[in-house]
């Protein structure tokens, strides 16, 4: 009898890293986990395995710096796999214009990968350092595939992904809008053909991951069109931390003020805006409806807030919103009327007020409908990983 082939999918964020073991044929999770506050102190990892229905849990209250060494914790930990284990998929970011397919990663790959981290310095010094972790501790007949963030907006038309800076730039430096999220806002796309039974072919969509990154995508008969990330995953909506959309010439005219370079600059709209910096208490969109006055079942605030910081996160919660509104009406604009509104990602899933918030009165050119389709980015990199396997 033929041994069944899994695939381990390792999903790493700017302090997780999510994974799951995945029949590579049937798809059936085996294995399912999470490493949570990397690089920070009372770093924890939970493992659930269907096989034996254990849970296992651990912390180290002195925590785990980097994603490199979580990784070889959890794979110590899932060694009796490992012999299962022929591929391993790994969500990068950032692929550029060079990597827009699943690719098979050697460590001459994985060298040229590293020109994007700066496109991406957030994601992808994260996701390439677990890539090379699995490298090493994987044979090599285990194939080490990457399944780029960037690659379902491959089709975007010239004029929408094209800057008005002198074309120079982006024939020398690739500078144009290349999004983000594809991996999520293709699964859910695909989810809603599905629930709305009709051909994805035959759809107008636009999806909408919420959650501390956020992002909108028009998928117009199954092809993303447009998106709201950009250069990088800083352009768009305001975000958790990340600014969003903001006038260039604020920045330069901050940088003189402030005198500072491109690095502070650069840590400021990345680490300290969007909701954190109107609020200036939390990132949390939890702790920004409690502060503006709504009600969060099963969350606990920590603390009491006075009348300035309600009204900053009334402000902040506006902006939020604003911002998806402003974005939803463009995209249906251009492509020509709407058959869904797909939320997903943690805001999106959970969080029913903010649905309502943007929903509200949103009128549009057509009827349409208002999905929620809970994401699943290790699914999608499973099936694109299987793929190329075969």
């Amino acid at each position: 009898m033929k041994q069944k082939q899994y695939i381990l999918v390792v999903n790493a964020g700017s302090s997780t890293i999510k994974f799951q073991i995945l029949h590579q044929d049937e798809f059936k999770v085996a294995l399912k986990g999470i490493f949570e506050r990397i690089g920070l102190n009372n770093s924890f990892y939970n493992i659930e395995e269907n096989s034996s229905k254990r849970i296992i849990a651990k912390n180290f209250p002195a925590g785990i710096k980097t994603h490199g060494q979580a990784l070889s914790i959890v794979i110590k930990k899932i060694s009796h796999w490992q012999r299962k284990i022929k591929s391993v998929g790994h969500r990068v970011v950032h692929g550029g214009e060079e990597f827009i397919k699943p690719t098979i990663i050697n460590k001459t790959i994985l060298k040229r990968l590293k020109n994007y981290n700066q496109l991406a310095p957030l994601h992808n010094p994260i996701n390439l350092s677990c890539l090379a972790v699995c490298l090493d501790k994987f044979s090599q007949e285990v194939k080490n595939i990457a399944v780029f963030d960037t690659a379902f907006y491959k089709n975007i038309p010239d004029y929408a992904y094209m800057y008005a800076l002198p074309f120079d730039y982006y024939k020398k430096y690739n500078i144009r809008r290349y999004g983000f999220h594809g991996i999520s806002h293709q699964y859910v796309a695909e989810q809603a053909a599905e629930k709305l039974k009709k051909p994805l072919t035959k759809l107008k969509l636009i999806t909408c991951h919420l959650g501390s990154g956020s992002s909108i995508t028009a998928t117009r008969f199954g092809q993303a069109i447009e998106t709201s990330m950009g250069f990088t995953p800083l352009e768009g909506l305001t975000m958790g931390t990340r600014s969003g959309d903001v006038d260039p010439a604020a920045v330069l005219y901050l940088m003189k003020k402030l005198n500072i370079g491109s690095a502070e600059m650069e840590e400021i709209l990345n680490k300290k805006s969007g909701l954190l910096g109107i609020f200036g208490y939390s990132n949390d969109m939890r702790d920004v409806m409690s502060a503006a006055g709504y009600k969060i079942s099963g969350y606990q605030v920590r603390r009491k807030f006075n009348q300035k910081e309600r009204k900053r996160a009334q402000l902040a919660l506006k902006m939020f919103i604003y911002d998806i509104r402003r974005y939803i009406g463009s995209f249906a604009t251009i492509l020509g009327g709407v058959d869904a509104i797909v939320f997903t990602a943690g805001i999106g899933e959970r969080n029913s007020t903010v649905r309502r918030l943007i929903t509200n009165n949103l009128k549009l050119n057509q009827k349409y409908k208002i999905l929620v389709i809970p994401t699943n980015e290790e699914l999608m990199i499973a099936k694109e990983v299987s793929k190329l396997v075969r």
